[in-house]
């Protein structure tokens, strides 16, 4: 048991990660309340065996077909497959990977340039998803051969959350546990009609950064007023250079099925790690 301990003690744990987890554990335990740990993957599991190549086939009505045919899209939809797959099933270690890629494919109506544009982007972010899931990976294989007595597992999948006439967004979730757990997702979304990646400015303009982030201490002050349970690092006196003050210029985010922008932080980004990843739909 002494042994199993000091093996899980020399878990590597993010180095952005250990100052917060340390205030969590202290919020905490001033709630004494705390949720249980969201299910890992309680969406994903429930669509694993269909998820090879998801796509959302268009209205047919003649309206919606008249719509589809005035839009400059670069086709119906982007595929998603599956280029690696990585498993491990032992006793004290097990991996389940799937590495997605985006593939786009051509449709009538579509120019050459927004073709090329829709290509490129897709490069770019295939280009992200193969490094972050390298680096999981790599580390994953490394902590077996250095701690074969140790615990650890990984879990990479994906989900494509809409994919309509304008629109197309990719979730690509990262889990890496080793008796606890850390939880991250990478979203990226792509404009149908310009083949270029979308990015906050495109729907709040200049000032994105204020006009989100006060949006989101908005959602969460009345989340915190109207559960007791639920807590996030905000008008937090007793520490309050850990509070949320503004999101990154390179936020992470998605647009949903009703075309609204969802504003996604992963574990311990903005709250304890009982609370797990949270989102926040803004509005437009």
């Amino acid at each position: 048991m002494e042994k199993w301990k000091r093996e899980y003690e020399n878990i590597k744990i993010p180095e952005h990660m250990k100052e917060k987890m340390e205030e969590a554990i202290i919020l905490a335990k001033e709630k004494k309340k705390q949720k249980k740990r969201r299910q890992i993957f309680r969406v994903i599991g429930s669509t694993a065996a269909v998820f090879a190549v998801l796509l959302i086939l268009p209205n047919t009505s003649r309206t919606m077909a008249a719509a589809m045919q005035s839009l400059p899209v670069i086709g119906n939809f982007f595929k998603v497959v599956t280029v690696r797959e990585y498993q491990v099933d032992e006793e004290r270690y097990t991996a389940d990977v799937k590495v997605p890629k985006i593939v786009p494919e051509n449709g009538n109506g579509s120019s050459e340039e927004t073709a090329e544009q829709a290509k490129e982007t897709a490069d770019d972010i295939n280009f992200d998803i193969q490094k972050a899931t390298d680096e999981l990976i790599e580390e994953f294989k490394n902590n077996m051969e250095e701690f074969e007595s140790g615990y650890g597992n990984i879990i990479i999948d994906s989900k494509v959350l809409t994919d309509d006439d304008r629109w197309f967004s990719l979730d690509v979730v990262l889990y890496q546990g080793a008796g606890s757990g850390y939880e991250m997702h990478k979203h990226y979304t792509i404009d149908k009609t310009t083949g270029k990646k979308a990015v906050l400015s495109d729907f709040f303009g200049e000032d994105y950064v204020t006009v989100i982030s006060e949006a989101v201490k908005e959602q969460m002050r009345k989340q915190m007023s109207e559960d007791e349970n639920v807590m996030y690092w905000l008008d937090n006196e007793e520490m309050p250079a850990n509070n949320f003050t503004e999101i990154p210029e390179d936020q992470d985010f998605y647009i949903n099925t009703d075309g609204n922008v969802v504003i996604c932080f992963n574990e311990y980004d903005v709250a304890p790690g009982y609370m797990g990843c949270v989102e926040f739909v803004i509005e437009q």
